[in-house]
């Protein structure tokens, strides 16, 4: 018998409209219909699910996640990473890659073995998160803009090594967060587009002449706007200056109002539009958990309320952001539209992680990857696969 599955009542977002009082029917596991709900109704044996009252929208995938429910991805292993899979649900987000930092090329690898390990035993089951492959953030980077990041592990670029890395990963880097400044920044940019990697550009002093020349060589993304490169000056344009200006960077946006202020979000999305914004978490291992101290790759981080740093207190060392509160904020401070959020919280992530075909945005043929959201954005459901992988507690 086949497993269907009835979401009926809600607002249903689909790319080019808002369907009120729409329906969603899903069988083994893709969508097989969306739209009015006078237009279709529910077959025999489905599971329904009454959205009345709520917003349907497409699975998030975060593009640049570190960790959650007290695991990171380079500490905890691939078992570590398997549980982030599955804590991810409770925030709507079905799919993502898995964020490194800085760090030295043997725990590189190991971060990229170890998920893996983790992808092979989760992607097979509608109750974790899809694990799309991994962003190397790092470990070529510039000091001076190094934020977080462990100086131990930054270093210019090395080919030898990065060919190591992507044959390791055998296509599963989608994307490299890297300083075009650095010695060999414009040659390593060349190299990861022959290779089928989107180079990001961040953790960075260029200027707006050398951002130029990068895009010129082939990067096409800003690593978290605003933060961690050289910025916006009426008279000195830096690394954000060019990526707030130019059309071929589509840049990542951290809209958890510490990163950046909602002001400069809305200047953000004015200036890029939907297809410039990619929303991000940027999220350590307190996702989820609340205050305390965890960990960061070796560096212990400390939260209290949405501010995560270094012990410095100071320094910002991630997030606790999750992507449905990303998406209620982006709403928030930016105005945009519940399709734009979809867009940018869902699609735009999808298509960078090579999986647009099949993932982000709903209609028909697209995995059923779905979350049920209350008016305040908190959620209600969280759909993987055509199967109810997460509800709320009544």
């Amino acid at each position: 018998m086949a497993n269907r599955l009835a979401i009926v009542g809600g607002r249903i977002v689909t790319p080019e409209t808002v369907i009120e009082d729409g329906i969603v029917l899903c069988e083994d596991g893709r969508i097989v219909f969306a739209g009015s709900g006078q237009d279709a109704l529910p077959e025999p044996h489905s599971t329904v699910i009454d959205a009345a009252g709520c917003v349907v929208m497409p699975g998030f995938i975060d593009t640049h996640f570190h960790g959650s429910g007290g695991d990171d991805v380079m500490a905890n292993g691939a078992d570590g990473i398997r549980r982030i899979s599955r804590a991810l649900l409770k925030f709507g987000t079905t799919g993502y890659l898995a964020t490194t930092i800085a760090a030295r090329h043997s725990e590189l690898m190991k971060a990229v073995e170890d998920t893996l390990a983790a992808e092979t035993a989760d992607n097979r089951t509608p109750e974790a998160a899809e694990i799309l492959g991994l962003h190397i953030e790092g470990p070529y980077i510039n000091l001076t803009f190094k934020g977080a990041q462990p100086v131990e592990g930054i270093r210019d670029p090395d080919f030898d090594q990065c060919r190591e890395l992507l044959a390791a990963a055998d296509g599963r880097i989608k994307i490299m967060t890297m300083a075009p400044e650095l010695p060999g920044g414009m040659e390593l940019i060349r190299f990861l587009k022959a290779n089928g990697v989107e180079a990001s550009l961040g953790h960075s002093e260029a200027d707006y002449d050398t951002a130029l020349a990068a895009i010129d060589a082939g990067a096409t993304r800003a690593t978290h706007l605003y933060n961690a490169m050289s910025g916006v000056h009426h008279r000195k344009p830096g690394l954000a200056s060019a990526c707030l200006n130019e059309p071929g960077i589509q840049a990542e946006l951290i809209c958890d109002g510490v990163h950046v202020h909602p002001r400069m979000a809305q200047l953000a999305w004015r200036a890029k539009g939907r297809e410039g914004l990619t929303l991000i978490t940027d999220a350590t291992a307190a996702q989820g958990v609340g205050d305390g101290f965890y960990t960061l790759g070796d560096f212990q981080i400390q939260v209290r309320g949405p501010l995560c740093t270094l012990m410095d207190g100071v320094t910002i060392a991630g997030s606790v952001l999750t992507m449905n509160r990303a998406v209620g904020n982006a709403i928030d401070f930016t105005g945009m539209s519940l399709m734009d959020a979809a867009h940018t919280a869902s699609l735009a992530p999808a298509s960078v992680c090579g999986v647009a075909d099949r993932k982000g945005s709903i209609e028909v043929g697209k995995d059923a990857d779905l979350v049920v959201l209350k008016s305040d954005f908190s959620v209600l459901r969280t759909i993987r696969a055509g199967q109810v992988a997460w509800q709320s507690q009544p």
